[in-house]
């Protein structure tokens, strides 16, 4: 794993405490300690651990007298450095430190280093440089062996030249040498309670900095484009219900246009066709000339056609209904025999036997606007009315049909008057939903109309 910083600092080590618990005492007196968070650069990953800090003591790999580095290196390396031998008695992690001057030196460096099993390796190339090394790909750290990564166990980092040099000058101050050149060094140190060495801390990066790769890039856009439509879908569903809920409301209350929208397809039960009156075409010409008789006890009171208003419907009660119906079942009792007389249509014949069976005029109430249309034809089958005879139905909107005619053309073709195409259905009747597509129809209508 990369290594984020690295921190050293100077510790008191005791040598039985440090074999039992592995943990360095730190000594007030000295207070040297160099931190370097973001300028410390990975080259070798060998055996770094995935959680937890990269622990141990500083030391300086040695190399063999014979070793041309060992005088290729001295002026960066001092003698009385503190060497392996001054930190394996304690019996802690080590971590070493050196100058990364050529390619067989810091061949010689990483060959000592294993020998001795360090945990780690640290390298810095001696400059004035103050910043992070180059890249771990970078020609400045190509050796002759290519497999020296794979070969050495252990991880390899760098660090900046005058960090580097600091921290060499640290370890020959305490690296427990009798021939160091310092000779206050001693004052740091007391009898029987250890010595006083550089203990290095490699934080290793856990990889929450790192930059998404390209498919994350992929899933987070559309991931983020997946949650917009969700909302956007589930807004606009918000909003059609409203719409549906409020065309609902016009088709009920009569506002919107049935035909347009489709509606007109809706067939009529049987049910709703009962409660349309049913009753025998009256002689218009005989209202004509006459005004009809006023039944104050029964409450009754009809008018001359031409000066007809429309009444409301909660005036007609159940007996002036009934009181109408007789009357309408008394002219065809009377009339039969002038029907023999008369041509009637081969509907009208139907309409005559059917009324002895099951078209007996009804005792439905009647409509408000009864009569306020002066029909002498049948506009489905074109045949006249034959008065007193002909039993006709009819329609909340004041049009009348031939009974057999109108029922037929409600109960399999539409819902609408044949004349003025007005909707028979009550309100709140339809047994069709109201979809989005008629909202969209409705809309349009509406905005065309503007």
């Amino acid at each position: 794993m990369a290594a984020a910083s690295l921190t050293t600092a100077a510790s008191l080590f005791t040598g039985p405490e440090v074999a039992t618990n592995n943990t360095p005492l730190v000594n007030d007196s000295a207070t040297f300690r160099l931190a370097l968070d973001g300028t410390v650069q990975t080259l070798s990953t060998q055996n770094a651990p995935d959680k937890g800090p990269i622990k141990g003591l500083f030391f300086v790999p040695g190399l063999d007298d014979s070793d041309p580095c060992t005088n290729a290196t001295a002026q960066y390396v001092p003698a009385n450095v503190t060497r392996f031998e001054d930190v394996k008695t304690f019996g802690y992690r080590t971590v070493g430190l050196a100058p990364w001057i050529s390619a067989d030196c810091t061949q010689s460096f990483l060959d000592s280093s294993r020998r001795v099993g360090t945990n780690a390796l640290v390298f810095f190339i001696p400059s004035s440089n103050d910043t992070k090394p180059p890249a771990e790909d970078s020609s400045v750290w190509s050796l002759r062996d290519r497999e020296w990564k794979r070969r050495n166990k252990y991880p390899v980092y760098a660090i900046p030249g005058p960090a580097g040099a600091t921290i060499m000058r640290q370890l020959s101050w305490y690296s427990g040498n009798p021939n160091r050149s310092h000779n206050d060094s001693t004052e740091f140190l007391q009898e029987g309670q250890g010595e006083t060495r550089l203990f290095a801390l490699i934080n290793i990066d856990k990889g929450g900095k790192k930059m998404p790769s390209l498919w994350g890039f992929i899933l987070a856009i559309v991931g983020t484009v997946l949650v917009l439509s969700v909302i956007l879908l589930l807004c606009y569903q918000i909003v059609q219900k409203r719409r549906r809920e409020s065309l609902q409301r016009r088709i009920e209350a009569g506002e919107a246009d049935i035909e347009h929208l489709g509606l007109h397809q809706v067939k009529v039960s049987q049910e709703i066709l009962d409660t349309f009156p049913v009753y025998a075409y009256p002689d218009l010409e005989a209202l004509s000339d006459r005004d009809v008789e006023s039944r104050s006890g029964d409450g009754i009171s009809m008018q001359p056609l031409d000066k007809v208003e429309e009444e409301p419907e909660e005036s007609h009660t159940e007996s002036e209904t009934q009181i109408r119906t007789d009357e309408a079942v008394g002219d065809i009792q009377k009339g039969g025999k002038e029907a023999e007389e008369q041509e009637v249509c081969p509907n009208q014949r139907d309409d005559i036997s059917a009324s002895s069976e099951r078209q007996t005029p009804t005792t439905a109430p009647f409509f408000r606007n009864r009569l306020s249309h002066s029909q002498t034809t049948c506009a489905i089958c074109l045949d006249d009315f034959v008065p007193n005879v002909a039993i006709v139905r009819e329609l909340p909107c004041g049009h009348i049909f031939h009974v057999e005619c109108i029922d037929t053309s409600l109960d399999q073709n539409s819902s609408l008057c044949p004349l003025c195409k007005k909707n028979v259905v009550p309100p709140g009747s339809y047994p069709v939903p109201v979809t989005n597509r008629m909202v969209h129809l409705d809309y349009m209508l509406r905005r065309t109309t503007r």
